[in-house]
């Protein structure tokens, strides 16, 4: 499915003369794809003609196959899109005589001369700034999260608070991935190549929900917050960064107090445990 219409692409942007070039970034780019891979395409337009090419862009595209879902992003920046198939399509329109491309990472399905310039594959291995960047946005935000976890109970929000877990969950997950040392280089969909086994046995267990009542939302997410205190601090030093110690401390402590006040004395001695 994916290829035909790669086919299709390539042809239509080869006899269009408004198009400078075109090429493949994401799975296809780098030559890792699967059934079930996105196309994740790139289009350089003449900037004489970008306004006439992005007004008409919808046609253009279901020209090569019938969309059910067509939404422009980023300020017409990206077309986002699902064909009549169910293939996910994200096309990036760019306006100008050239474009900067990845080694590695693209597959050029056509170019005229002196349109696309390469810049070096970054490789597979995460830099000091990178962890960091990473570690500093996704733990702060993790407990966040946690102390929000009496908004769900005391209002008896089941369904935020199951929405709210996996939001948890993912980003534990980002924290975890860091211990690998491995740039996560695909999309949301991709988690096992930059998760290190063990830590992915570990979440995959606090991953448990036998049924939606307050009490096992509690303990799903407490579960998950003994991971990141059980792993995060070290997952810091490795990549010398300091852990928000009295943010943990903060969120756990309001949490502790406001469990007490509902009355879950069960999930409390999960949480002590964690204190």
């Amino acid at each position: 499915m994916q290829l035909r219409f790669i086919e299709a692409f390539s042809a239509a942007a080869v006899a269009d003369p408004r198009i400078r070039a075109a090429w493949l970034a994401g799975s296809f780019g780098k030559g890792i794809a699967d059934r079930w891979s996105d196309v994740d395409a790139h289009l350089l337009i003449d900037p004489a003609h970008s306004d006439d090419f992005k007004a008409g862009v919808r046609g253009w595209l279901e020209a090569l196959r019938p969309l059910v879902l067509y939404r422009l992003l980023f300020g017409g920046q990206m077309v986002n899109a699902m064909t009549d198939e169910g293939m996910r399509l994200d096309v990036w329109l760019h306006s100008g005589e050239s474009a900067e491309v990845v080694e590695g990472h693209t597959r050029v399905l056509y170019a005229q001369d002196g349109t696309l310039t390469w810049k070096p594959n970054p490789g597979t291995a995460l830099s000091q700034a990178e962890a960091a960047a990473e570690l500093e946005r996704a733990i702060p935000e993790f407990w966040r999260c946690v102390a929000m976890l009496p908004v769900a109970l005391g209002r008896d929000e089941k369904l935020i608070g199951a929405a709210g877990n996996f939001l948890i969950l993912l980003l534990l997950t980002d924290v975890l991935s860091l211990a690998g040392g491995v740039r996560k280089d695909r999309g949301v969909k991709a988690l096992n190549s930059f998760l290190p086994p063990a830590y992915r046995r570990l979440a995959e267990e606090a991953t448990f929900l036998p049924a939606l009542t307050l009490e096992e939302l509690a303990r799903f997410q407490l579960r998950l917050a003994r991971l990141m205190q059980e792993h995060g601090p070290a997952i810091c030093e490795q990549w010398q960064v300091d852990y928000p110690q009295a943010l943990e401390d903060a969120a756990l402590g309001y949490v502790a107090r406001e469990l007490r006040q509902l009355g879950f004395g069960a999930t409390l001695e999960e949480l002590h445990r964690l204190l």
